[in-house]
């Protein structure tokens, strides 16, 4: 889709910046979130109690949990057009 937005030339820069950025908003937003809350619960804890709590909670997680977590911002495919 950013391809015939940039056809236009310099002229359709603007409209081809403005419909790239409403097509990555949505998911760069929520992997910004996902970073904000693994740093609160990971490297930002100090507190000996939650760092156990963490830990524990951790190993009480199946693996496929885990890494169904982790691979929703791995699997993007880009938008078709």
């Amino acid at each position: 889709m950013l391809g015939a937005a940039c056809s236009g030339g310099a002229d359709g820069l603007p409209a081809a910046l403005a419909a790239y950025d409403e097509q990555r908003r949505p998911r760069t937003q929520a992997i910004a979130r996902a970073s904000l809350r693994a740093g609160r619960y990971g490297q930002q804890l100090r507190n000996p109690v939650a760092l156990a709590v963490r830990a524990a909670a951790l190993r009480l997680t199946p693996p496929r949990a885990l890494l169904r977590s982790m691979t929703w911002s791995a699997d993007w495919r880009p938008p078709q057009g």
